[in-house]
């Protein structure tokens, strides 16, 4: 769709270009028609010619302005080139920033969607604000998966502690359920 605007665009410079060739061709005739103008010639400019222009060699010669008129069309016409460049540049950068943003928003929001996620990482906060020796026993008696969830939303250094305190069976429990899912 937005290469169909640039193209729609580019086709109504054209457009305008054409109006601008057109009108001063039109004043440049009248103006030559005038016995003052008639003797005076136009200042020479190399960068717009008579078949570039599109008008005869003879109109083009004699009227006054035209010239400057095309190079002035022909100067902005490449700086809305330019601008049209760049634009496409900040264009293709803010896609891809958005799709990074996309993909980063859709992970945090599987993370937050998971099975007591959000619960585990808060009482990971609760149970290591405690004293290893304290949080021991009572993550000794829970099963599984509550001591899973709770204990990945823990430090390492914490979870050692707390390890360290739990009796060895449940210990080796545990750690055998944090390998498998981390």
């Amino acid at each position: 769709m937005r290469s169909c605007e640039r193209l729609a665009a580019r086709w109504r410079r054209r457009g305008v270009l054409a109006a601008c060739v057109l009108g001063a061709a039109l004043l440049g005739a009248c103006r030559w028609t005038e016995p003052a103008q008639a003797g005076r010639p136009a200042p020479a400019t190399p960068e717009v010619t008579a078949e570039a222009a599109g008008v005869t060699p003879d109109l083009f010669a004699k009227s006054r302005g035209f010239r400057e008129l095309l190079e002035a069309v022909r100067r902005r016409g490449d700086d809305l080139d330019r601008r049209e460049q760049a634009l496409a540049g900040r264009e293709a950068a803010l896609g891809a920033l958005e799709r990074t943003l996309d993909e980063r928003r859709a992970r945090l929001e599987a993370a937050a969607a998971a099975p007591g996620a959000s619960t585990g990482v808060a009482l990971g906060k609760v149970y290591q604000s405690m004293h290893p020796d304290d949080a021991a026993p009572i993550l000794d008696r829970l099963d599984d998966a509550t001591a899973r969830a709770i204990l990945a939303g823990m430090k390492e250094r914490q979870v050692a502690a707390i390890l360290a305190a739990m009796s060895r069976e449940r210990a080796v429990a545990l750690t055998k359920a944090l390998a498998g899912e981390r």
